[in-house]
């Protein structure tokens, strides 16, 4: 007897899981061309990893520092390096901290060099690299290479990366008039429940621009030693290399200070810098405010202990 096939038999006969369905050919397409599209960027190096590794590369480029000295000068490539970090349930003994150069996430497409819209952090150092190093110069405008720095003298830091002609160099500022920051940051650290100030980077041809609202005067730092009862005799004498000191931004009167905030950065766990006052009831500048100058040339400088200042 014939086997009768019914309406379903048909329907199941035209649809086997071999059979597609929807829009089967605009998607073979769409996958096809984003094949081509991810081999031209590969072939430009375009591609998000490639452009990530070429970011490592360029902030991780080692740097030599200057000639070991026992004091800075003008024109030296150098660290700025807290004495001590004082971290709960962390070992900082070994960490090496220093001032970094750290890029934001947003911009990497763009850019896999220090640019302006980089932002500062304080980042474990286990050698002098480009994004942990900064050239000193005179803050007067006046070629000052190879004088010794002294304390009270107005000096600017220059990104090691940028270019000689048009140096990227570290700034801060005070807050504007609505309250706003002077200078915009991913993130931000408070004290008592106020905003600190932030650094920033900008070029210093934007800076001497008229058209720029940000004066050089926000790019000028200066020392101070690290005992007040020594700052008025000590006021003028050279700043020795790899020793304690107060690192102050000569606009807001207010000193570079290193945060006990932990973030997460393209480089890994990095910790918060600000410009902000922090010290004791005897008015000594606690371990946040106390830096030294790295030059190679070791001292034999000791972590400061939190408990003293």
């Amino acid at each position: 007897m014939p086997c009768r096939i019914t309406d379903t038999d048909s329907i199941s006969a035209r649809f086997q899981p071999s059979v597609r369905i929807g829009n089967w050919v605009e998607e073979n397409c769409l996958e096809e061309d984003k094949i081509v599209v991810f081999k031209k960027q590969r072939d430009r190096g375009e591609l998000l990893v490639e452009k990530a590794r070429t970011l490592y590369d360029n902030f991780h480029k080692e740097i030599v520092l200057a000639a070991p000295k026992q004091t800075i000068i003008f024109g030296a490539t150098v660290q700025l390096m807290p004495i001590y970090m004082n971290i709960s349930e962390m070992d900082t003994s070994d960490l090496n901290a220093a001032l970094s150069v750290v890029i934001n996430e947003k911009v990497v497409r763009s850019s896999q060099s220090i640019n302006e819209d980089c932002e500062l952090t304080v980042a474990p150092s286990k050698r002098p690299c480009v994004r942990n190093s900064f050239k000193i110069v005179s803050g007067d405008g006046r070629d000052r290479t190879g004088e010794n720095i002294k304390y009270g003298q107005r000096f600017q830091l220059q990104c090691v990366g940028s270019s000689e002609d048009d140096p990227i160099v570290l700034y801060s500022g005070p807050k504007r008039c609505n309250l706003q920051q002077g200078v915009s940051a991913t993130y931000l650290s408070h004290k008592n429940g106020e905003l600190n100030l932030n650094l920033g980077l900008m070029l210093r041809s934007k800076i001497t621009s008229p058209e720029n609202d940000i004066p050089m005067a926000y790019t000028n730092w200066f020392c101070r030693h690290v005992d007040p009862k020594q700052r008025f005799e000590s006021e003028g004498e050279d700043i020795p290399s790899n020793s304690p000191l107060v690192i102050v931004h000569a606009t807001t009167n207010r000193n570079l200070a290193a945060e006990n905030v932990l973030i997460q950065t393209l480089f890994g766990p990095e910790f918060l810098v600000s410009v902000q006052n922090y010290r004791n009831i005897y008015k000594h500048e606690i371990w946040k405010n106390v830096w030294m100058i790295s030059n190679g040339h070791q001292t034999g400088a000791k972590p400061a202990n939190s408990s003293s200042h």
